[in-house]
C-alpha cells in the first residue's frame, strides 16, 4: 500500500519538554515519523512530506531514511504517492489548508486520514466543495493513534467508521483500507463513529474519560440506589453536560469555573456520597478541595457571557422542522466549522 504521512512531529516537545523517553518509554523520533517508520516496516511504499528539516535531528532522520521511508517537503508531491494520506499536522487551519491542497493531487479513492489535528466530520465540512465538485472519489477517515507513536502506549489506532449521524463520509472499502493498514503494524484497530472519535481518541479523551466516569457513577446511583426513574436520571445528565459545554462555548473555562463556583459544587456533590465506595467521587472531590490559587485567579479573571443552555439535538430537530432539512442542515455544519475558526 501507498501511504504518505503529513508531518513528522516535534521532536524537541517530545523528548526535551515532555520528556517521553523516561516518562513513557519508546525511543524518539515519535510522532508522524515514527508511524512512516512502522508502515515502512510493514511492508508499505511511505513518504514523509515534512518543509522543516529542524522538527528532527540529523540522527532521527537518519533513522527515518534508513527504515525506508521517502522523505520530501513538498505536500504535492506526497499527496499523487498517497492510497492513505495522514495528517499528522497542527490542529485547526493549517490542517485544512493541507487537505485542500493534496485533495488536487491524490490519486482515485484515496483517503485522508486524519489524527489528533481535527474531527473527520469537521474535516470532510470544510473540504465539501472539493469533495462533491471535484474529488467525489476521496474519502475522509482517521487513522489516529490515541497514543505518542513511538511510546509503549501506542498500540491501537481509532479509525471513523459510518458516523452517528448516519453521513458517511468514506466507504466501507476506503475504511477497511484504514484497518488493513493499522493492523499490518501490529495495532488494534478500533472503528467508531467518525464523529465520536475525537473524544475518544484525542488529547480531550482526559475529559471524556473523567467525565464517562462519573456519569457511570451518578446513573448508578440514580437508578439503583435512589430508584428514580432512568428517563429522570439521563436527563439530569444531559442538562449537566451541556451547562458545562455551553458554557466552555460562551465563555471559556475561566467563565464557566466563575458559574459553576467549585466551593459551592463541592458542597453539593458531597450529598451525593451515597454508598462507601464512590472512588470516582471521592477522586473529584479530592481535586476540587486542592484547588491552588492559579484556579482562584482564572476564576477572578472570568466573565460570564450570554449562554443558551439548550439541548442540542432538541435545537437541532426544531430547525429541520422550522427551516427544512436542507437549510437546517447547512446551518449545523457552518457551527461544527466555527468551533475550529
Amino acid at each position: 500500500m501507498k501511504v504518505s504521512v503529513y508531518g513528522a512531529g516535534n521532536q524537541d516537545l517530545y523528548v526535551n519538554q515532555l520528556k517521553l523517553p523516561e516518562k513513557y518509554g519508546g525511543e524518539a523520533p515519535y510522532g508522524g515519523s515514527r508511524m512512516a517508520i512502522e508502515y515502512a516496516k510493514a511492508g508499505h511504499d511511505v513518504m514523509l512530506a515534512e518543509p522543516n528539516r529542524g522538527m528532527l535531528t540529523d540522527e532521527h532522520w537518519k533513522i527515518v531514511e534508513e527504515a525506508g521511508v521517502k522523505v520530501t517537503s513538498d505536500d504535492a508531491e506526497a499527496a499523487k504517492h498517497a492510497e492513505i494520506a495522514v495528517l499528522f499536522t497542527p490542529f485547526g487551519k493549517k490542517t485544512f489548508e493541507i487537505a485542500k491542497e493534496i485533495t488536487k493531487h491524490m490519486p482515485e479513492n484515496g483517503v485522508i486520514a486524519n489524527t489528533c489535528t481535527v474531527s473527520p466530520i469537521v474535516l470532510y465540512y470544510v473540504l465539501e466543495r472539493e469533495l462533491r465538485r471535484d474529488r467525489k472519489d476521496i474519502g475522509i477517515a482517521s487513522m489516529h493513534p490515541a497514543a505518542v507513536p513511538g511510546t509503549p502506549q501506542h498500540g491501537h489506532y481509532v479509525i471513523g467508521g459510518h458516523s452517528s449521524s448516519e453521513m458517511d463520509i468514506a466507504t466501507e472499502e476506503q475504511i477497511q483500507k484504514c484497518v488493513s493498514l493499522a493492523e499490518s503494524c501490529g495495532k488494534d484497530a478500533y472503528v467508531v463513529p467518525a464523529d465520536v472519535s475525537s473524544a475518544v481518541a484525542d488529547m480531550g479523551s482526559l475529559v471524556t474519560a473523567v467525565t464517562l466516569s462519573g456519569v457511570l457513577d451518578y446513573y448508578y446511583i440514580g437508578t439503583q440506589i435512589i430508584k428514580a426513574p432512568e428517563e429522570m436520571v439521563e436527563k439530569q445528565i444531559l442538562m449537566t453536560l451541556q451547562t458545562i459545554a455551553s458554557l466552555v462555548e460562551s465563555s471559556g473555562v475561566n467563565g464557566m469555573l466563575k458559574a459553576v463556583n467549585p466551593e459551592l459544587l463541592i458542597k453539593s456533590a458531597k450529598s451525593m456520597h451515597l454508598l462507601e465506595e464512590q472512588e470516582e467521587l471521592d477522586a473529584a472531590l479530592n481535586t476540587l478541595d486542592k484547588l491552588d490559587d492559579n484556579v482562584k485567579q482564572w476564576i477572578e479573571k472570568g466573565t460570564i457571557q450570554p449562554t443558551n443552555l439548550v439541548a442540542a439535538q432538541a435545537l437541532a430537530r426544531e430547525l429541520q422542522n422550522l427551516m427544512g432539512e436542507t437549510a437546517a442542515e447547512g446551518t449545523i455544519r457552518r457551527c461544527m466549522r466555527k468551533m475550529f475558526e
